[in-house]
C-alpha cells in the first residue's frame, strides 16, 4: 500500500513542481520581454534622430541603403530590424487641445463630447475658467475659493499648471484612466484625458493630421462630414495646407475652421515610437516631446535651441495618437 501511495503521490508532486516552473519561466520571459520592448522603443528615437539628418518628414526624404519604409509621407515610417519592428509616428502637442488658449465656448464643446452631457461639458469648462482668471468671481456653473476650500485647497487663479486638471471641479480620477466606452461604432476604449489635452502653449490651433477625432470635434465650424472627409483623407496622406484640405474636402474658402487649424508640427513636436518584438505580444511605446526655442536675438533662417521636454512610456500600447 505504501508503494501504491508513493506512486500515487510522486507524479502529482512532480506535475505541481513542473507547473510552478513553468509558471515563473513564462513570467520571467514575459518580463526579459518587456525590457527588450522597452529598449527597442527607446531606440526608435535615436534611430529618428539620424533619419533627421536624412530628410525626414521632409519633401527631401533619402532612406535609400536603410531599413525604413515610408507609411504615409511626413507621418509615419516603420523600421525593420532583426529583433523587431518600430513605428514612428510625427506629431506635436498642437494635436492636443490647449485649455489655456482655448475659448470657454471650444473646451465646453469638448468636454460635453468627452461627458456625453452638455451640462457636465459647461460645468467643467466654466471651472476652468475661473481656476486660471485672476478673480475670485464664480461664473455660472462654475467653482472659485468657496467651492474648493473644504478640500483643502484653493484655484491657482493663474496659468493651468500640469497637474491641476485633477483638482478641477467637476473632473474626477476616473477622467485620468483608460475606459470601455459603447457608440454606434460598437466598443472601443477611450484613451485617458491627458492624451486629449496639453498645458503647453501651444495656441487655438489643432493640427488635422495627428489630433484626435474628440479634439477636431472641438474645433469651431467643424461638422460630421467634415471630421468624416479629414479622418478619411489622412488615411492616405497628410494634409498639407489650408489649399490641400479645401481640395480634398470641398472646403469653402470661408469656413471658420481654417482659422483653427494648422499644418505644421508647431514649437512642441513630438515622435512615438511603438516597438513591436519578433516572436512575441510584447509590445511597448514611448513618446517624446520637445520644445522649441527661440534664443535671444534669434533671426528667421537661424537655428533654434530644442529641449526635451516631456518624455512617456506605455505598456502595453495605448491608442495611437488621432486612434487612426
Amino acid at each position: 500500500m505504501l508503494v501504491l501511495w508513493t506512486l500515487v503521490v510522486l507524479p502529482a508532486i512532480a506535475l505541481g513542481v513542473a507547473a510552478t516552473v513553468g509558471t515563473e519561466l513564462r513570467s520571467a520571459q514575459n518580463g526579459w520581454n518587456d525590457l527588450q520592448a522597452g529598449r527597442l522603443a527607446t531606440s526608435g528615437h535615436e534611430i529618428a534622430a539620424y533619419l533627421e539628418t536624412r530628410g525626414l518628414g521632409t519633401s527631401a526624404e533619402d532612406f535609400s541603403g536603410l531599413p525604413v519604409d515610408q507609411v504615409i509621407q511626413g507621418y509615419s515610417y516603420r523600421v525593420r530590424l532583426d529583433i523587431g519592428t518600430i513605428d514612428l509616428l510625427l506629431e506635436g502637442e498642437n494635436g492636443k487641445l490647449d485649455l489655456a488658449s482655448t475659448s470657454e465656448d471650444g473646451a465646453a464643446s469638448f468636454f460635453t463630447v468627452w461627458t456625453g452631457s452638455p451640462d457636465r461639458g459647461r460645468q467643467i469648462a466654466a471651472s476652468i475658467a475661473d481656476w486660471i482668471d485672476s478673480d475670485d468671481e464664480s461664473r455660472p456653473l462654475g467653482a472659485e475659493s468657496s467651492s474648493y476650500s473644504q478640500r483643502g485647497y484653493l484655484p491657482r487663479n493663474a496659468g493651468l499648471g500640469a497637474a491641476d486638471l485633477v483638482l478641477i471641479n467637476g473632473l474626477g480620477p476616473d477622467d485620468f484612466a483608460p475606459a470601455v466606452m459603447e457608440s454606434n461604432e460598437g466598443v472601443h476604449v477611450r484613451n485617458p484625458l491627458p492624451g486629449f489635452i496639453t498645458t503647453a502653449l501651444t495656441g487655438n490651433r489643432v493640427n488635422p493630421n495627428y489630433a484626435a477625432p474628440m479634439v477636431l470635434q472641438a474645433v469651431p465650424g467643424m461638422t460630421s462630414q467634415l471630421l468624416d472627409a479629414i479622418l478619411q483623407t489622412r488615411r492616405d496622406s497628410i494634409l498639407s495646407s489650408p489649399e490641400d484640405l479645401r481640395n480634398r474636402t470641398g472646403l469653402p474658402a470661408d469656413s471658420p475652421v481654417f482659422s483653427y487649424l494648422t499644418f505644421d508640427r508647431g514649437y512642441t513636436p513630438a515622435v512615438y515610437a511603438v516597438a513591436h518584438l519578433k516572436n512575441s505580444t510584447r509590445t511597448r511605446a514611448e513618446r517624446r516631446t520637445r520644445n522649441v526655442v527661440r534664443p535671444p536675438g534669434w533671426q528667421p533662417g537661424r537655428p533654434m535651441r530644442q529641449l526635451l521636454w516631456l518624455v512617456e512610456s506605455h505598456s502595453p500600447v495605448p491608442l495611437l495618437p488621432g486612434a487612426r
